[in-house]
């Protein structure tokens, strides 16, 4: 094998390795599709691995729709905690888009700081399917603790926030509503950033009928191509 072939085999093992690792660890656990082509196909992991953090930024009633959909294929034997600053969260409602309200614990505080803390304990709790959390804002620190927390629980932490600091979380994803065909919700969902992959945009459906999302298009990243001009 030539010295050029050699080297070209090596850089492509180290970014494989690098799309499956976390500070130098290696994600090992399951991990949980979305169902739909399209969105698992853009991650290195082919859909969102539990032991990692992620977060979510955008419109707080579409991201609740959009989470509430995913999680109801999420390792539907376990529970899911949602750590909420409001008393606003209707679990009946997220049952329409397929989350089973038996498996949903709704936990309230107004502080910010005590919702930190309740989402880095339970993350370091085995069990949950996922533990969800609506935080104002946490720092490069804080999302590292969470990561670390997610890593020992085994858990999939998902972290729905407002500012778009720096963090350590595996990916960002922005979900706004879309105009819809006025019988299935629709959303505008942006991969924002992803270790070891691209960003990406798509228009999606749900479909309440089978429970599943649909893929209306395929969209241009406006940053990418802001970007290039």
């Amino acid at each position: 094998m030539g010295q050029q072939m050699q080297t070209g085999v090596i850089e492509q093992l180290r970014q494989h390795i690098n799309r499956l690792t976390v500070g130098g660890r290696i994600l090992t656990g399951k991990t949980c599709s979305f169902g739909e082509a399209a969105l698992d196909g853009a991650l290195p992991w082919g859909g969102l691995p539990t032991g990692s953090l992620h977060e979510l930024v955008g419109h707080a009633p579409a991201i609740a729709g959009f989470l509430s959909a995913y999680l109801g294929r999420v390792r539907t034997s376990r529970p899911i905690l949602w750590i909420t600053p409001e008393q606003q969260l209707y679990a009946p409602g997220l049952a329409a888009y397929g989350l089973d309200h038996r498996r949903l614990t709704i936990a309230w505080t107004r502080r910010s700081q005590d919702r930190l803390w309740a989402f880095e304990e339970a993350l370091r709790t085995p069990g949950y399917a996922a533990v969800v959390a609506e935080i104002d804002s946490a720092d490069l620190t804080a999302t590292r603790r969470l990561q670390l927390a997610a890593e020992a629980g085994h858990g999939l932490g998902l972290l729905i926030r407002r500012d778009a600091a720096p963090s350590a979380a595996l990916t960002r994803w922005r979900i706004d509503p879309a105009l819809s065909d006025g019988r299935n919700p629709r959303w505008s969902v942006t991969l924002e950033r992803c270790r070891g992959g691209q960003p990406a945009s798509w228009l999606l459906d749900w479909d309440h009928a089978s429970l599943h999302f649909r893929l209306v298009a395929a969209l241009a990243d406006r940053s990418l191509a802001a970007a290039a001009e």
